[in-house]
């Protein structure tokens, strides 16, 4: 009868004991899903015993994490440690080790009572292979985003993080709630247009958020590039250099003295006026900003516009509103330099370098028409970004971040900061660009009422109403000299729907 047996089972073995090769090839897959069960089926009962004790040991101590602690807040934890990050790789590597050595050992103990043909050879060596892969593809990959991950983490984020010479406000990681003791964090947002064409670094784009650290709610300040006179708080360098404003109106063309020059003067002859400090032009261009807004900044986030065309790309590109016919290159000067042109439309779906054309683009509009236009991008960006996409293009947004991201956020703050994320992304997010017809006169504004604007901005929507007239938009912010300036009229609506002196929700406004 053995004689007679189908070519897909295997003959008598030595000791007149057979099994068919089916039966080799189902407990060695169920042997690999379940280590442990497969030896013990082969004879190998102790060590079938050991692996599978193993097993349930693991299994148990994963289900007690998760009963026992929050599992999301201990992946961010993981996440954002390097030296966590690296035992992870270490450990995960070890377990797939050892579970391709019990796939090979229960296979070889099953054909121990199994004679296979050479074509059934074949076949249990696909199957084996099949299994090998199956454990070590998905090792490689965690393997490999970890690292990535952990090199992201180490490149961005430094060790300390913020700046020489400055007071940060800062989240307590031993409280339950780490900004509990912080109302509100103001973050600097520029967008640099650094590169190999440039001499330099110079804020292309400058936003200050402002968020509440307990409801998540944030106003978005935009900040004209070409605003001038800006006031640096009193006992800074730059208040020291310019006492009544950034202002020089005899220099040459190129060389005005704009809220983004702040950082090349800095950076050059103004260096002198922070020796202390590691990256003057950085901390002068805060300052300015506080001068500018009476919003003390407690960090920042910078970003390489270039880089933000890859980040775009790696998401698959953004859907936006396209209100105007947009050029793609050229100036004012040079018209004629414009390449393409992004169409009208809703929901324009665009490529990362359409998107930053469709960010940076003013010559055929204004400045504040592209404040507007980088205000809607960010939002788009929250609302488009869904965690599935973000997975999948991780390895190309993690270089992108590596090669074009810095912040002053400290690596041992990083947790606090995605739980406040996390709250911002439940919150209402809020807009106030100080336009033309929020500052009249950019080269001589009116600090003091951009400084209760800011404060009325702060309010939430359910109880905005006029700011009292000496109110401090911060309590950590400090003192500022107010320049000579002439007196500018309060701006008025120029649409009964938005009045463009306050904060409109940023939904509304894209």
């Amino acid at each position: 009868m053995l004689q007679g047996e189908n070519r897909f089972y295997g003959r008598a073995s030595a000791g007149g004991r057979s099994q068919s090769c089916s039966w080799v090839f189902i407990w060695t897959i169920f042997g690999a899903l379940v280590p442990g069960s497969g030896l013990i089926v082969a004879g190998r009962r102790r060590i079938g015993a050991a692996v599978l004790t193993l097993l349930v040991l693991a299994g148990s101590v994963l289900v007690a994490m998760a009963v026992l602690g929050d599992p999301v807040e201990r992946v961010i934890a993981l996440a954002l440690d390097p030296t966590k990050l690296l035992i992870l790789v270490g450990c995960v590597g070890l377990i797939a080790l050892a579970w391709a050595a019990v796939i090979v050992l229960t296979n070889t103990q099953l054909r121990r009572h199994s004679v296979l043909s050479p074509g059934q050879q074949a076949v249990n060596s696909i199957v084996v292979l099949a299994l090998l892969a199956g454990v070590g593809m998905p090792a490689y990959e965690i393997g490999h985003y970890a690292l990535i991950q952990r090199d992201l983490v180490a490149a961005v984020f430094s060790s300390q993080g913020g700046n020489p010479g400055t007071t940060k406000a800062r989240p307590d990681p031993q409280r339950s709630d780490p900004w509990a003791d912080q109302l509100r964090i103001n973050v600097l947002l520029i967008g640099s247009d650094a590169g190999a064409d440039r001499t330099g670094i110079r804020p292309d784009t400058m936003i200050l958020a402002s968020i509440n650290t307990q409801t998540g709610d944030t106003v978005l300040f935009s900040l004209p590039r070409n605003l001038e006179r800006a006031p640096f708080p009193l006992g800074t360098g730059g208040n020291a250099a310019w006492p009544n404003g950034f202002y020089c109106p005899t220099t040459g063309t190129g060389h005005d003295c704009l809220l983004n020059a702040v950082w090349t003067w800095a950076s050059g002859d103004g260096r002198r006026y922070y020796p202390n400090s590691k990256n003057p032009g950085l901390q002068a261009t805060e300052d300015a900003i506080e001068g500018v807004t009476g919003l003390s900044t407690d960090t920042y986030a910078m970003l390489n516009l270039r880089g933000f065309a890859q980040f775009i790309n790696a998401i698959g590109g953004l859907r936006v509103n396209v209100d105007e016919r947009l050029p793609v290159g050229g100036n004012t000067e040079n018209p004629a330099g414009t390449t393409s042109w992004i169409e009208k439309g809703r929901h324009r779906l665009l490529d990362g370098y359409q998107t930053l054309w469709f960010a940076r683009s003013r010559w055929s509009t204004n400045d504040f028409d592209r404040m507007r236009r980088q205000r809607c991008v960010i939002g788009d960006v929250v609302n488009q970004a869904d965690p599935v996409t973000l997975a999948l293009a991780f390895p190309k947004i993690a270089q992108a971040a590596k090669n074009n991201l810095s912040t002053g956020i400290p690596r041992k703050d990083l947790s606090a900061w995605v739980e406040l994320s996390q709250r911002v992304k439940r919150a209402t997010v809020r807009s106030l660009p100080f336009t033309d017809q929020v500052i009249s006169d950019r080269a001589d504004p009116d600090f003091e009422q951009i400084h209760r604007l800011v404060a009325q901005a702060l309010v939430p929507a359910t109880e905005a109403g006029p700011a009292p007239p000496n109110t401090s938009p911060s309590p950590s912010a400090r003192p500022f000299p107010t320049p000579t300036a002439g007196s500018t009229p309060t701006p008025t609506a120029t649409s009964k729907a938005i009045d463009p002196t306050k904060a409109q929700n940023i939904k509304d406004v894209c």
